[in-house]
Order: structure tokens, then sequence, then C-alpha cells
């Protein structure tokens, strides 16, 4: 199951794409039309024969330039591992096999991970006949936070709140996040990017004093204003999210009824990936499908 940080980055991404893009893939992006994104539905993908199915991160119908089809599938992991290129390998044949269109396949790494963007290649190992994999990574923790708070780019100054602070300290680095982001001049709501620096740059109780004094600058005024704003925002959303998640788990325990109605006991591996799901329109799409659907692999839960 997804958490909070791991919201918080999907939904930083959605809303910010264009401005992603152009921070891991400029010249792609020069051939992209981002008019009209679709964002698909977070279906479960096996990572092998064995493994657990999952949803994919973020996947994106855009069109080029020239108007043919391209997904963008893009994985965020908190810390980069060697299995990782495999797990990309086998969602990229995936992916290629439900929808038979190109894919961009990027990685984000939190910690760890080669610096910066970099292209990289994984052979399939299998000979010509397969497809080798050729993908974006873009590691966080090596970059130099200073760098990305002078780019133009929005969400470059949230994802610095992730990155190297240099001769600053973090409580340093925090603010200097926060009052980039106090000085947009844009329609654009803050809201998701001060969400990102206050919960990827938790100061420890010895910087906090550091950073109520900075805080409390008189030219930190409009920091002041904008983290204000966040936090009513936030308790909004929490008595929100409240309320959602109640309706989610009803549904939940009503699913899991109908379906050991229809098909009889549950193995505890289809019961796992119900209770996994965080979606309230995913599971109320998976009880109107129960009426429909002759067996627990049609459902997509076997």
């Amino acid at each position: 199951m997804a958490t909070q940080h791991d919201k918080i980055f999907k939904q930083l991404l959605r809303v910010f794409l264009e401005d992603f893009l152009r921070l891991v893939a400029p010249q792609a992006l020069e051939r992209l039309d981002l008019s009209a994104p679709e964002l698909l539905d977070k279906e479960l993908f096996a990572e092998g024969p064995h493994g657990r199915r999952r949803e994919l991160d973020l996947l994106v119908r855009v069109r080029t330039t020239a108007g043919s089809p391209l997904l963008i599938h893009v994985e965020i992991e908190a810390r980069a591992s060697p299995r990782m290129e495999l797990r990309l390998w086998r969602y990229r044949i995936q992916i290629q096999a439900r929808y038979d269109m190109p894919v961009l396949t990027i990685v984000i790494y939190l910690k760890r991970g080669h610096p910066g963007v970099c292209l990289k290649t994984r052979e399939s190992g299998l000979g010509p006949d397969f497809p080798e994999l050729r993908y974006i990574s873009f590691g966080l923790e090596g970059c130099s936070a200073a760098e990305y708070l002078a780019r133009p780019e929005t969400l470059a100054w949230a994802l610095a709140a992730l990155m190297d602070p240099g001769s600053w300290s973090r409580a340093e680095l925090k603010m200097a996040c926060l009052r980039r982001i106090a000085g947009l001049k844009s329609r654009i709501d803050p809201f998701l990017l001060v969400d990102c620096v206050e919960n990827y740059l938790q100061l420890e109780p010895w910087e906090v004093a550091e950073f109520e004094a900075l805080h409390s600058r008189r030219e930190n005024k409009e920091v002041r204003a904008v983290t204000m704003t966040w936090s009513e925002k936030l308790e909004d959303k929490g008595r929100i999210e409240g309320i959602v998640k109640g309706r989610g788990e009803g549904v939940r325990e009503i699913l899991l009824l109908q379906l050991t109605e229809r098909f009889g006991p549950l193995p505890e591996s289809t019961r796992r990936q119900v209770e996994e799901i965080s979606s309230f329109q995913r599971l109320t799409r998976l009880a109107k499908r129960i009426l429909t659907a002759h067996s627990l692999e049609e459902m997509g839960l076997a």
C-alpha cells in the first residue's frame, strides 16, 4: 500500500507533469502535446510469474505533436535497488502488450541512485529478437538544491527539499524552498508544493528552533502566510479524507462479502489485494464488475 509520502509525490507529478518532463526529458517534451493528458486506471501489473501484483505509480497517455499516441510511465522509489531495472523491463512488456503503443519510462529515486538525470539501457539478455529497455533515471538525493531552486520550473522548488543542501543547514534549505514557493506570482495553488516540502523535509527537534528564528524574520512574511494557508487547507483535507476513508472501508467490506458469495472462500492473496486497494473509485468498479465476471482471474484478483 502506498505511503502518505508516495501519494503526495504522485499528486505532485500529475499536476506538474509538464514541469516534470521539462526537468527530466526536455528534448522529448518538445515533441509532445500535453493539452489533453489522460491518466489511465492504476491497473495491477505482476512483478513476475510468482510476484505480487501492484499498481503502477503513474501511467499517462498523451500525443506527440505529429498526432501519435504515447504512454508515459513513472515509478517512484524510496531508494535505488538492483532489482528495479528488471521490474521496469517487465512492466514495459506488459504495458506494450496491453496498449500496443510506445512507452517513455522514467524512474525517480528519492534516495541513493545516480544523482540527477541520466539515460540508461538494460539488455534483455535474450538475444536481438527481444527488446532492450531504455529508460530515464532521476536521482534526487545527490542533486544540488541551490541549482534546482534557481530553475524556472515551479516543481523544481519543491523537489529541492529532497536534495543536497550544500552549505545550507536543513532549516535554511526548508526556508529557501518555502520562500521560492511563496514568491509565486501566478494562479498556481501552492498547496501541493508546500505539502511536499513540509513532508519530505521534516526537521529534527534541534533544528526547529533555527527554522522558527528564520520564520519570524520580517522578510519571510510571505512564507508565514503560505504556510498558514497550507495548515488550514490540511485540516479541511483531513476532514474530507476521513469521510472518504470511511466510505472506502464500507465498500471494501461489501466487496469481500460479494466476492465470497459469488466465488466461494477467497484465497488469502485475493483478500490481501482487496485490502490494499486505497481508491474508492476502484473498489466501486470492482463491486460492479462482479455482476458479469465469471472468475477471480477475470476480476484481476487471482
